[in-house]
């Protein structure tokens, strides 16, 4: 593995260590198990690696992402990104 992407999984990895322990998670696996895209906790939770990165930089309440994702769900027709469903978008 090159020494780029050694640091990039290193980084990954980090956040998402930040991640399981904040919103109380386990890691499932990576989608096509290619780490940094879409994460896959238990069998109906998937959040890109984006927006769980975004959920830590900016430090975000617990819980949060959730109630964004069950929103997302509760309305298939719309998508609200979470980065705008944080700064106060709804559906």
């Amino acid at each position: 593995m090159s020494s780029l992407k050694t640091k990039y999984v290193s980084i990954v990895e980090a956040y998402m260590d930040a991640f399981c322990k904040k919103q109380d998670m386990i890691l499932e696996s990576w989608v096509a198990n290619d780490i940094g895209t879409i994460a896959c906790f238990g069998d109906v939770m998937y959040f890109g690696f984006d927006d769980i990165r975004y959920d830590i930089d900016t430090k975000q309440p617990v819980g949060q992402i959730l109630d964004w994702l069950y929103s997302s769900i509760d309305n298939p027709d719309t998508h609200i990104n979470y980065k705008h469903w944080c700064k106060g978008l709804r559906y």
